[in-house]
């Protein structure tokens, strides 16, 4: 008896110790769907102001939350489409909407800039500079804009490009003061994981430094069905996710599965940003209609790759790219930069350039000194040295931070289960 007495009280002291940093997954069950399809497809989507990918795609929306939603779905080369909605889809019900864009051919300019300056912008998911900037000659219609500076929430919004004119768009950054984890498995691993839209990895993996509060995750995987759900990060803690993947045996779509070497370049399906090809697990493209599709990866100081793929349904393609270096590469090089746990800022020569997993491209020639900085872990740092044209991979592991109030919690247990010990001896 006394022996069970003493295995639980250990249990609920391990017990509460586990829940001290471990988060709550807040499930809803009462949701309905939003369909957005596209004319052309492949477009982009913007759900209350969050990046859901490109269309076919489904938006879990729950009955019971706020009922009014803006959509904004976008294409390079278009003008975007926008609309407001005042009621919710009811529960298990699924409300269909078609997109149709109108075509732009002409060219016109965009300035970006932030408050508080020097945010790093990204516009179509690429083309990344330091604002303020301005892009001159740019196709006239819809470009997603995105801004990114430590301490600060992201930025997202939809410019649209007048022809032969200029807009600008004035990034407010707001302050980021809570900020949590998300710990993310699937069976079968290796799914490629988005949070709000960004590349984040793929699983296993934890990405920290999110904003506390609610989040849009999807996990994609070649031959799978794309899983999506909205989780709750809590403040200073972890929210844990271990998500299950369905064959996508029913599905009428295919999946392109795109690596290259060297890795970090661009991938474009249908002119469209997929993301980067990574290190260590190739990009998954998935919900490809069947048809032609014309892929492309771009990475500096070396030539485009361009290929045409007719995919059918259910067909999984896999492309490996062969990166042919540029005839007269710049005095630049590229740098790739991975950390674990991921969403680490950023810091080239003491000047924020963005959050893990990122490829930096046009970067000087030369010595350079890297810290890479999350909250409760220590500072990584490196000098690297980067050749003309060199594709430099650096992958970092951070270390957590012993806080004293965590370090008393375990000396704590440790003295609680020392005294248990002392006293079943002397019974």
């Amino acid at each position: 008896m006394r022996t069970v007495n003493f295995c639980l009280v250990s249990f609920l002291i391990l017990f509460t110790l586990a829940g001290y940093a471990t988060g709550q997954i807040i499930v809803e069950e009462n949701t309905g769907n939003f369909k957005v399809e596209s004319s052309p497809g492949d477009s982009q989507v913007i759900f209350d102001g969050i990046y859901y990918g490109d269309t076919p795609i489904i938006i879990p929306v729950s009955v019971i939350g706020t009922s009014r939603h803006t959509l904004t779905v976008s294409k390079l080369g278009y003008f975007p489409w926008t609309r407001d909605y005042a009621s919710n889809p009811k529960a298990n019900e699924t409300i269909t909407v078609l997109a149709v864009l109108e075509p732009s051919t002409t060219f016109g300019s965009l300035v970006v800039t932030s408050s508080p300056n020097g945010a790093l912008i990204t516009v179509d998911g690429g083309m990344g500079q330091q604002a303020p900037w301005t892009y001159p000659d740019i196709s006239a219609g819809s470009h997603i804009v995105r801004a990114f500076l430590s301490g600060y929430q992201s930025y997202i919004t939809v410019a649209n490009v007048p022809p032969g004119g200029t807009v600008t768009v004035d990034a407010t950054l707001s302050p980021l003061s809570d900020v949590g984890a998300l710990e993310v498995k699937s069976s079968p691993s290796s799914a490629d994981v988005y949070v709000d839209g960004f590349y984040s990895g793929s699983t296993a993996t934890t990405i920290g430094n999110l904003a506390a509060g609610q989040h849009l995750l999807q996990l994609r995987l070649a031959g799978y069905r794309d899983w999506v759900g909205n989780v709750q990060v809590p403040s200073n803690g972890v929210t844990s996710i271990d998500a299950t993947l369905e064959l996508a045996t029913a599905d009428i779509t295919g999946s392109i599965v795109v690596s290259s070497d060297p890795s970090g370049a661009s991938v474009y399906l249908d002119r469209n940003y997929e993301g980067l090809t990574q290190m260590d697990n190739p990009l998954d493209l998935t919900s490809i209609q069947p048809g032609s599709h014309f892929l492309e990866l771009q990475l500096p100081n070396y030539q485009d790759f361009t290929t045409t793929i007719d995919i059918q349904s259910r067909e999984i393609i896999p492309i490996s790219a062969a990166l042919v270096p540029a005839a007269n590469p710049s005095g630049t090089g590229t740098l790739q930069i991975i950390s674990n746990p991921e969403g680490a800022n950023i810091f080239l020569d003491n000047v924020y350039r963005g959050i893990t997993p990122i490829t930096l491209s046009s970067v000087n020639s030369g010595t350079h000194t890297l810290v890479l900085r999350i909250p409760a872990y220590n500072d990584y740092n490196s000098q690297v040295t980067i050749n003309p044209g060199q594709v430099l991979q650096v992958q970092a592991a951070l270390s957590p931070i012993a806080t004293q109030a965590g370090s008393g919690l375990l000396i704590g247990i440790g003295a609680i289960l020392i005294t248990l010990l002392i006293m079943r001896q002397k019974r």
